[in-house]
């Protein structure tokens, strides 16, 4: 699958408006898309990722096992809040959801603790 392929998926399986129930608590609701980007907002927080990254994570990990700390150590800058320049942290469950939505992972595992991160298998 390429890029554009993956873009018209996302697009055509998680519309507007679509929620998806987060691991830990709270939702994470699609509202709106761009060329370049998908925005989602997480409580009262509107947070942007572009398909790119998402994309690129998903070739990088395809076949494995992986967790909010692998992808926060792969890409800073989109998937660690503490990284300079900033990303996000509610992007690394935001692609996993985003991914089992597609039938593209598992369900995620782990607590989302230290020691028991969340994870998901890329199929």
């Amino acid at each position: 699958m390429d890029l554009n392929s993956f873009v018209g998926k996302v697009k055509q399986n998680l519309p507007i408006g679509t929620v998806l129930k987060n691991p830990g608590k709270g939702t994470s609701e699609v509202v709106s898309f761009t060329d370049t980007k998908i925005a989602y907002m997480r409580g009262n927080s509107r947070m942007y990722v572009k398909y790119e990254d998402l994309y690129q994570a998903y070739l990088k990990f395809k076949g494995q096992y992986v967790t909010g700390s692998d992808l926060r150590t792969y890409k800073p800058h989109v998937f660690d809040s503490s990284a300079r320049p900033a990303g996000h942290s509610c992007n690394c469950t935001f692609l996993f959801l985003l991914l089992g939505k597609l039938g593209l992972a598992g369900d995620i595992e782990g607590a989302g603790k230290r020691g028991n991160p969340f994870g998901i298998r890329i199929l």
